[in-house]
């Protein structure tokens, strides 16, 4: 949830506390997190950074963090401490780590804080700032939230809380968007920004297919000389068939292993260096074992069947004659 206005570096439309305490009366609540988007300085870096705190620490959902710690354990650490929890982008914009002690303008006073460990995040590239909230609360007193996430108890459907939040929240500027529409939102996005790619993918296949067949059959419309002396020392139309599409098979194969070792690599560049460097964070790696499955079969199961019309056309024409034209 967030207010209707637009936020500027030096304006930002913020909730009644009413209605946060409203919300958390409903059924099917579970918890919530509420962010104060501040005008922060870092004391040697005087620059923006987002800025929240925690309602309920012990009940928010799993985070998670570069070091691979349990949230339980990384929350208890924030009781009542000036003690914090950054984003990924906070520390690559402000070059910190964990262990390191920073300090915050806050309201009048300059506070400082250690970072106990780092969690993964792609809402901002500012970066967020993360303390207990009654830590929060004890430097500024009468800070009202600019977000506040609402998450749902096991047991409750969130279109019912969603409905009830609504009905709730009549009267005010609220906008309100549930973690399913915020995803299928960002998927179209993404679909829609990676369209050329697909082509380009299925360019890259129909490609390299037609290149296998080039490659098996290079004139176009008669088999290789090599294929012709094959036929001529008695291998038999079937034999020269089966040679041609093993020919292809081990080039599929080739191809997959090529495509494999620089895909990895390059993935590691993509996720490791260009989306650190332009957005600040990284994406935590994994193996997405279907779709490289469903990629491989494909260009392997192409480049098989860019060998049937050479192949065809092999043991049509007469070896003879192929040899005297070579």
């Amino acid at each position: 949830m967030r207010p209707a206005g637009d936020a500027a570096a030096d304006r930002h439309p913020t909730i009644s506390v009413e209605l946060v305490e409203k919300i958390a009366k409903l059924a099917g609540y579970c918890c919530s997190r509420s962010i104060a988007g501040l005008r922060n300085q870092l004391q040697r870096n005087a620059r923006d950074a987002g800025f929240g705190g925690f309602a309920g620490v012990a009940r928010l959902p799993e985070i998670g963090f570069l070091s691979g710690r349990p949230t339980s354990e990384v929350l208890d650490q924030l009781r009542g401490k000036n003690n914090i929890i950054v984003s990924e982008p906070f520390t690559y914009k402000h070059k910190v780590k964990t262990g390191d002690t920073i300090t915050l303008a806050l309201g009048e006073a300059l506070a400082s804080f250690q970072i106990v460990d780092v969690f993964y995040d792609y809402a901002s590239e500012r970066g967020y700032v993360l303390m207990d909230r009654d830590v929060l609360l004890k430097y500024l007193p009468d800070e009202t939230p600019t977000n506040l996430a609402v998450f749902v108890a096991p047991d409750a459907k969130a279109a019912e809380v969603r409905k009830e939040i609504q009905e709730v929240a009549a009267g005010h500027r609220i906008l309100i968007f549930s973690d399913r529409d915020l995803r299928t939102e960002a998927v179209r996005i993404f679909d829609r920004t990676f369209a050329i790619t697909y082509a380009l993918e299925a360019v890259a296949v129909i490609g390299g297919g037609d290149g296998n067949c080039g490659r098996v059959d290079r004139a176009g419309d008669r088999p290789a000389a090599g294929t012709g002396i094959v036929a001529v020392s008695g291998a038999s139309s079937r034999q020269i068939r089966k040679m041609i599409l093993v020919e292809a098979g081990l080039l599929g194969l080739l191809a997959n292993l090529a495509g494999f070792v620089l895909g990895y690599f390059l993935s590691l560049i993509l996720v490791f260096v260009i989306n650190k460097q332009s957005f600040g964070w990284t994406i935590r790696f994994h193996w997405p074992i279907a779709v490289l499955l469903g990629a491989l079969t494909v260009v392997y199961a192409a480049t098989v069947v860019s060998g049937l019309y050479p192949a065809r056309v092999a043991v049509r024409l007469n070896p003879l004659e192929v040899i005297h034209e070579e």
